[in-house]
């Protein structure tokens, strides 16, 4: 594992759920470089099964994945006892695509492309539960 000057994240644990193998690999990358254990899934197949061998601090996750979509998968994350107090942090090239009601169970939901600097405060925020999340009817949940 590659470790960050800094190491803002060293020590949590981070899961990627993103088809795009380029985009994947870079968020590992930025992540890692903070200190963080990334593991990646290509679908929102086999999540739960990862799941409950291994916990994250925080998911990555990208709305438009194979089989079954990231926002179905966010649903199914939140409605269950164990995995609901995980914080997710929704990427995607379509965001306006989240239902609101949806978008209000990730911590925040961000438009691809994102900025670097970007996802490893919203990631850092995250895991520490500081996020401030603003909601503005007609928009996607951002954080700030």
């Amino acid at each position: 594992m590659t470790r960050g000057s800094e190491g803002q994240l060293t020590g949590r644990r981070a899961l990627v759920v993103e088809d795009d193998e380029a985009i994947a690999e870079l968020w590992t990358q930025v992540l890692a470089a903070e200190g963080c254990e990334v593991r990646r899934q290509e679908s929102a197949l086999g999540v739960a099964g990862l799941l409950r061998q291994w916990r994250p601090d925080v998911i990555l996750l990208d709305l438009g994945l194979p089989y079954r979509s990231g926002a179905a998968l966010l649903a199914e994350l939140k409605a269950d006892a164990e995995t609901a107090p995980i914080p997710v942090v929704v990427l995607s090239g379509a965001p306006e695509s989240l239902t609101a009601e949806r978008a209000e169970l990730a911590a925040a939901v961000l438009g691809k492309p994102v900025s670097l600097g970007r996802l490893r405060q919203v990631v850092q925020d995250a895991i520490a539960g500081t996020l401030r999340r603003r909601w503005r009817p007609g928009t996607h949940l951002a954080a700030g």
